[in-house]
């Protein structure tokens, strides 16, 4: 069974094929890929990456305070036949999508609520692929996307998926794993949070432990814990993820006492202040405790203000569009997402008009 639509599979190969039989034998570096920092990004990149066979090279996408406009100038001056967007609604910057597909071949895919890039000019230089628009509203991680894309595939591909899964609360739609034994699934969930973890802390957005990690791991056909903790890049993750952790236990305490005083909550929003940006850890954390809200957490950080939003597993509002419905109304940076995860940044002045919107969307349940 696969997911994605085989003939958007097979014009996804033939477009990389044919660009690649373009690139001089002899070019360098020739293909570079940008990928979101979160373990879905990460796992998707590495698929990408033995999915190309050739020379490939890695640019780290993390968290929305992300420069796209250094990370524009960066990758325009870098003489690349072929430049790969994984896991990043980067529709929303046709400009950026128009110069770089001037200079060579671009390749998106993407599965957050669509927005489309429908510059003509230099299109037939850009694929552009998001099962949201082109197969009739589904959204499919990228992590799932490349796993299917890799035509060549091996049990180590399988355990580079279930953790992207895991992740990305998906195991639950996918019957492939039911081979593996209880003790391997939770040593792969453990191995999941390392690399997942790595995107919120971050200084340097070309240093890629997370995924450094997986091409050493596969390069040695290993997945065991005790294995990995002789890389650095797991003992990287390892005190990212320690440092994380402890931050969350007593973020969760103390939001939870004030939780528990609310009378019959239509919506949960509260702030949270923190030197890392955990507000979408956080959120997504507690929205497992109230199945049938909506749950907002919010915080200040690095000068700029971010509101990540995650729906229960009985509610059914979109956040998606909800966080669409901004647009117009309040100066917001960047905003969108999926129907069961959304968020949106702004600076100082805005960022408060555009978190009483979504309370009064909330309250009226007009979304």
């Amino acid at each position: 069974m696969t997911y994605i639509d085989i003939h958007l599979l097979k014009q996804s190969r033939d477009f990389i094929r044919s660009t690649i039989a373009r690139i001089p034998a002899m070019e360098q570096k020739p293909v570079i890929i940008a990928y979101h920092g979160d373990a879905d990004g990460c796992c998707a990149a590495y698929f990408f990456w033995k999915c190309l066979r050739c020379s490939s090279d890695f640019y780290w996408i993390a968290t929305p305070d992300f420069d796209f406009s250094k990370a524009e100038n960066d990758l325009a001056s870098k003489n690349l036949s072929l430049i790969v967007f994984l896991d990043m609604p980067v529709y929303s910057r046709p400009e950026m999508i128009k110069r770089l597909s001037s200079k060579g071949y671009v390749y998106i895919y993407d599965h957050h609520l669509p927005g489309l890039y429908k510059d003509s000019e230099g299109k037939e230089r850009v694929f552009y692929l998001n099962p949201v628009i082109h197969q009739n509203g589904k959204s499919f991680p990228a992590a799932l996307f490349g796993w299917e894309l890799l035509e060549d595939k091996s049990e180590f591909e399988k355990k580079i998926l279930y953790m992207a899964l895991y992740t990305e609360s998906w195991l639950e739609r996918i019957s492939l794993f039911n081979t593996f034994e209880p003790f391997q699934k939770q040593t792969l969930k453990k191995i999941a949070g390392r690399i997942h973890c790595s995107f919120l802390i971050q200084n340097d957005p070309t240093v890629h432990h997370a995924l450094n990690l997986i091409v050493k791991a596969a390069e040695n056909a290993i997945l065991e814990e005790e294995a990995l903790k002789d890389f650095s890049e797991y003992q990287i993750l390892e005190n990212i993820f320690n440092l994380i952790q402890n931050e969350k236990k007593w973020l969760l305490i103390n939001l939870n006492s004030e939780i528990k005083r609310l009378v019959d909550p239509k919506f949960i929003i509260k702030r949270i202040e923190s030197k890392a940006r955990l507000c979408g850890l956080i959120a997504s954390e507690l929205r497992w405790s109230y199945p049938k809200l909506v749950v907002g957490i919010w915080q200040r950080w690095k000068g700029r203000f971010y509101c990540e939003l995650r729906r229960g597993k009985d509610c059914k509002i979109n956040l998606a569009s909800m966080v669409n419905g901004l647009h117009g109304r309040a100066a917001i940076l960047t905003g969108g997402g999926h129907p069961a995860a959304a968020a949106f940044t702004a600076e100082e002045d805005h960022f408060f008009e555009a978190l009483h919107q979504i309370r009064t969307f909330l309250a009226a349940g007009r979304v």
